[in-house]
């Protein structure tokens, strides 16, 4: 008798082997309860909760599977010392190859036992045999006595604890080894059938048993393991809800021909785990059987080779009719197997399909039966045979935490919710990896706390080799895939590692390998096999966990590191190039001086506004994590290059807290390498410093760069600093400075016969006149630039024209006019993907129809600009405050008018914005004139006078003493006197 397929040996978590035990199936084994809880055991009603480990010696997969006690699994022995057995459930599936002890009740004295088991006082980790014979009951436990009589070979002995007993003439496994003592040459069994009456899970084993009584040939006992048994569902089965029900309607509405349904994904997503929860679910549909053959197509082991078509056939065929036909031919046996499909109702799982090829005989070509497909590979060719396909992802957040909590328990998990989302998230929400993780948690990691597991993973330099439990790996769940691939497919998955997380173009993924013309049809071939993920639209992503194993297969079989610096320049260089021609489609008149240092074949198609906005939009994430591939591999050069050409972008989108962070770091690069790269880097960091409202830092950047332009004379560039400058002169109240910057600039575009250049002056003059009242003049500047931005096709330079003409058309009272240009402008910024330009000029409409008496439409509109302004966290948010504050107090709600105006003062006084200040001051009067406090009132109208007055603007100063005049004439009414009210 072979003990190698049931036979294990049992250890605690130090290590310790404790005993041996009896594979009975389902993944669980039969041991004794002293095996599991020492001899502290007896009369403990309950079981240890801590774990123990299950090796397969004798299977291909010997590595130790952390096991717990079943539910209904523990029978201590008593006072009466009757008992002494346990059931422990597998944390992870058995090996493949182990197979279940053939239990039986047979036995009768003077028959030979036989055990395995591990003497304590031997150095053999393997184990060794003993025999003894069959004397009879114990009459008070009910134990089996066994002598042995033999002076040669081993003995029963302490060590063989747990291990089932071999009868020689019945073939059965008729009891596990309880007590022994070996100076008396005497031992004892617990029988099968006295645990099975006291364990139901042993008595559901008994009932599967697979071996003929009584025991006649070897040879039948070869046939144990070549059936088709469909595993036990998961206790803790958790997720796939959606999946579950898809797949379930998806069945109930088969119609006339075959029910053939297929599950693919990556490994590790539990393909196998939702076809047989599945199959238990719709047992009752199919009540002639349900099965799982296992196909092999991912088998671990190098030498492990899927299972032919005629040996699945096989296999098939002696499950269900229990014995392969006497005829010869594949296709002799397909056609009898299809018939048996034909005339029962069976379930059947084919389970890990290498290909269509390998399973095409074993599909049914009729109704009655079905048959699920689970594969790593795309089985494109069932759509032939009507099969419906559902593709796997991995977990989302809820399943992934739901998973990982049934397994640690809810009292774990209570400890640090926060930490459980940050493991699982770094499981990557597979559903494998959060089973490995889970069990080393409540196994050898119980005594961490969620927090330092958390921190070991994020610190880890290789993640993956700490997601194994025994022989179970994330890593040999991978490479299992890896290895199927030919030499191109395995280069082009490893290189895939070097693009940053996230999804990558089809383009981007062809930069990686030196013959871009045959990439496409090595990402499909990657996309079948589960490797790569397609996520539409043309555009790819590798699993992190995959991505990661990629890497390591990288410094494995491309270990030169200068070759690993080469492939990340070419991809460096074809994101510059893409982002250089999408510049250059988006401003035309001000390309990045700048140019790839490399050809690539294959670019984006950029030549229209829409498209290059949309690829900066879609590659925005890739492009910012370029920096920390150009850091990692030493082409220092791009990373200011990359954030130069993307610069246009990240204005439009209003992302300054993310554009400071990125230009600084380009400085801080280029600076000693590059001078005109750190100008650029300025010149980029002033504008964004402006737009945060930093105006001094702002100021700073923008000379810095204008003196590196001055020297190398770029006049182009030193006049778009003097634009620059202007704008933020005139945000610090230096009119007369602005202006006369202003006016310089555009003398020296128009000398140079810069039309951009020149538009860009006569705006910003514009502004300038705009902040003085001089309303007509502006107006004529505005004209005269939008014609020049309409001559260089410019349409945002013209939507900025047309916002700030109906900001003047609403300050003239000519509401008729400022509103539908600025509903011009709105659309003109939309158009350009502007979204502080669309937050400008919804707010100002909102303010205009607030003006023309038009609240509700106000009301409607401005919230919008009001949250995108907040966003995106742009100087211009305080300035929605106070149309908000304007909109409330027309609305009669002066206190929350005066929370938004004291809210925006803020933002101004630390900005010095003068101008912001001296509006908000006058707002602010009327909220508290509104709210009965006229003295307070009359002290925010004279703060506004004071501040319009050192601004020298003629009309808010008009302005601020009409609403002195109207606090006075309050007071003046109040019978209190004008001592009335608090201090502001």
């Amino acid at each position: 008798m072979s003990f190698e397929h049931w036979s294990v040996r049992i250890s605690d978590a130090n290590g310790a082997i404790c005993g041996a035990g009896a594979y009975i199936g389902r993944d669980l084994v039969l041991t004794c309860a002293h095996v599991v809880g020492g001899p502290v055991v007896t009369g403990a009603r309950t079981p240890p909760d801590g774990p123990m480990f299950v090796e397969f010696l004798g299977t291909a997969s010997p590595n130790p599977i952390m096991a717990t006690v079943a539910e209904d699994g523990w029978w201590p022995p008593g006072s009466d010392r009757a008992g002494d057995a346990c059931v422990l459930r597998l944390t992870f599936s058995a090996p493949a190859d182990a197979e279940p002890a053939p239990l039986g009740v047979a036995w009768e004295p003077g028959h030979t036992a036989r055990a395995y088991g591990y003497p304590r006082n031997r150095t053999l980790e393997a184990g060794v045999h003993a025999s003894a014979t069959v004397t009879g009951l114990t009459m008070r436990t009910g134990w089996i006595q066994l002598n042995d009589l033999s002076s040669a070979g081993e003995q029963i002995q302490p060590g063989f604890s747990g291990g089932g007993a071999y009868n020689e003439q019945t073939g059965q496994i008729f009891g596990i080894v309880v007590q022994a003592y070996p100076t008396q040459r005497m031992s004892w069994l617990l029988p099968v059938e006295l645990i099975a009456e006291r364990i139901p899970l042993v008595r559901e084993a008994l009932g599967r048993a697979p071996v003929p009584r009584p025991r006649t040939t070897e040879t039948e006992l070869d046939a144990l393991g070549a059936g088709c048994e469909l595993p036990p569902d998961l206790r803790d089965f958790t997720g796939r809800e959606s999946e579950t029900a898809a797949l379930i309607e998806q069945i109930e509405e088969d119609g006339p021909g075959p029910s053939i349904h297929s599950i693919a994904g990556m490994g590790g997503l539990g393909k196998t785990r939702l076809a047989v929860h599945l199959t238990h679910r719709l047992a009752a549909n199919y009540p002639d059987g349900q099965y799982l053959l296992d196909l092999r197509a991912h088998a671990a082991g190098s030498e492990s080779e899927p299972l032919t078509t005629e040996e699945a056939l096989l296999a098939l065929l002696r499950a269900t009719v229990g014995k392969p036909p006497s005829v010869d031919g594949t296709e002799r046996w397909g056609r009898i197997w299809r018939d048996v499909l034909r005339r029962r109702r069976m379930a059947v799982v084919l389970d890990n399909v290498a290909s269509y090829e390998q399973i095409e005989e074993l599909l049914p070509t009729h109704p009655g039966s079905l048959v699920l497909i689970t594969s790593r590979r795309r089985l494109d060719e069932l759509g032939i045979e009507g099969a419906v396909p559902i593709t796997l992802k991995e977990f989302d957040e809820g399943s992934s935490v739901g998973l990982f909590t049934t397994i640690v328990g809810e009292r774990r998990f209570a400890s640090d919710p926060q930490a459980a989302r940050d493991i699982v998230r770094l499981c990557g929400h597979l559903p494998l990896a959060i089973r490995l993780q889970a069990s080393l948690t409540r196994g050898k990691k119980r005594k961490y706390s969620l927090a330092e597991i958390r921190d070991e993973m994020r610190k880890e330099a290789d993640r993956l080799r700490g997601l194994q439990v025994g022989n179970i790996s994330i890593r040999a769940a991978f490479s299992t895939s890896y290895r199927h691939l030919n030499v191109r497919e395995q280069e082009m998955f490893r290189r895939l590692s070097l693009h940053p997380p996230g999804t990558m173009s089809l383009p981007a993924a062809s930069a990686l390998v030196d013959d871009p013309t045959t990439a496409e049809d090595t990402l499909d071939v990657l996309i079948t096999e589960s490797l790569v993920e397609d996520e539409g639209g043309h555009r790819l992503k590798t699993h992190d966990l995959l991505r990661e194993y990629a890497r390591e297969c990288l410094i494995l079989d491309e270990p030169v590191r200068t070759k690993h610096q080469a492939l990340a320049a070419r991809l460096l260089d074809f994101y510059l190039a893409s982002a250089l021609a999408a510049q250059r489609t988006l401003l035309p008149a001000r390309p990045v001086e700048d140019s790839p240092d490399l050809t690539h074949p294959r670019l984006p198609d950029v030549s229209d506004r829409k498209s290059a906005l949309t690829w900066f939009q879609t590659e925005r994430d890739n492009l910012l994590r370029c920096c920390d591939l150009a850091e990692e591999y030493g082409q220092l050069s791009y990373l200011w290059r990359i954030p130069r050409a993307m610069g246009h972008f990240l204005g439009l989108a209003s992302e300054t807290d993310v554009a400071i962070e990125w230009y600084r770091s380009g400085l801080a690069a280029s600076r000693g390498l590059d001078e005109r790269g750190a100008a650029d880097m300025n010149a980029l960091l002033g504008e964004a410093y402006r737009v945060a409202g930093q105006r001094f830092s702002a100021l700073d950047a923008f000379r810095a760069a204008r003196e590196f332009y001055e020297r190398t004379n770029d006049r182009k560039s030193v006049g778009d600093m003097l634009i620059r400058i202007s704008a933020v002169q005139h945000g610090l109240g230096d009119s007369d400075g602005a202006q006369a910057s202003c006016e310089r600039a555009l003398a020296h575009f128009a000398a140079l016969g810069d039309e951009f250049g020149q538009a860009e002056a006569e705006y910003t003059l514009a502004m300038s006149l705009r902040m003085h009242g001089d309303h007509d003049p502006a107006l004529g500047h505005l004209d005269r630039a939008n014609s020049l931005f309409e001559s260089v096709n410019y349409p945002l330079g013209q939507a900025r024209c047309l916002n700030l003409t109906g900001v003047i058309h609403r300050l003239k009272g000519d509401y008729d006019r400022a509103i539908p240009t600025l509903r011009r402008a709105e659309g003109l910024y939309k158009t350009a993907g502007d979204v502080r330009g669309l937050a400008h000029a919804i707010n100002n409409r909102a303010s205009a129809l607030g003006l023309a008496g038009r609240l509700d439409e106000a009301v409607a509109i401005h919230g919008e600009a009001l949250d995108l302004l907040h966003r995106t966290h742009s100087f211009a948010y305080p300035d929605a405050l106070m149309v908000a504050a304007d909109l409330h107090g027309k609305q009669g709600d002066h206190a929350a008018a005066e929370r938004q105006l004291r809210e925006a003062l803020g933002y101004y006084k630390p900005a010095e914005a003068l101008f912001g200040q001296a509006r908000a001051h006058l707002l602010l009067s009327g909220a508290l004139r509104g709210q009965g406090h006229p003295a307070r009132g009359l002290v925010q109208a004279r703060e506004s006078l004071a501040l319009y007055a050192s601004l020298g603007n003629e009309n808010g100063m008009a302005a601020a003493r009409a609403v002195e005049a109207e606090c006075l004439a309050a007071l003046n009414d109040d019978p209190n006197g004008p001592g009335t009210g608090s201090s502001p």
